[in-house]
C-alpha cells in the first residue's frame, strides 16, 4: 500500500510543477497580405477646351500605405492653362503631364475639378487622369 501512496504523491507534485511552469499570457499573431488597389474616376461627360469649364468630381482611392499620386494628361506646350482642384490653381505642365493630387498615406478623397485653357483655348486636347501607388 505504501507504493500507490508514494506514486499518488509524485503525480500530484508533478502536476503542481507543470501548472506553475505555464506562461502567464499568450500571444497570437495574425498576418495577411492585401494587394495594392488604386483607382481614380472623373465624373464628367464633356468639357470645353475653348473656355473655363467644370470637369466634375474626381474620386480617388488607393490603399497603398506609402501613398499615391494622381496626374492629369493633356496636350504639351500650353501657355497659361491651369486646372483648379477644389479651387486651388495648378498650372498645366509643358510636358503634357501635371501632378494634381498627392497623398503620403492610403486614402479615399473627392475633389472638384475645373479647367481653364488660358491663352491656348481649343488646344488642350484630350484629358485623362491616372493614379500611381508610391
Amino acid at each position: 500500500m505504501r507504493f500507490p501512496m508514494i506514486l499518488a504523491a509524485a503525480v500530484t507534485a508533478l502536476a503542481a510543477t507543470t501548472a506553475s511552469a505555464a506562461p502567464a499570457s499568450y500571444e497570437l499573431r495574425l498576418e495577411g497580405h492585401v494587394p495594392v488597389i488604386c483607382r481614380v474616376n472623373l465624373d464628367a461627360s464633356t468639357a470645353s477646351s475653348a473656355k473655363p469649364t467644370d470637369l466634375g468630381r474626381m474620386t480617388e482611392f488607393c490603399n497603398s500605405a506609402a501613398g499615391y499620386e494622381v496626374r492629369l494628361s493633356h496636350a504639351q506646350g500650353l501657355t497659361n492653362a491651369a486646372v483648379y482642384v477644389d479651387g486651388e490653381k495648378i498650372p498645366l505642365s509643358s510636358t503634357g503631364v501635371t501632378l494634381i493630387s498627392r497623398s503620403s498615406t492610403a486614402a479615399s478623397q473627392s475633389h472638384a475639378l475645373r479647367l481653364d485653357p488660358g491663352a491656348d483655348a481649343g488646344q488642350v486636347g484630350d484629358l485623362s487622369v491616372n493614379i500611381t501607388a508610391l
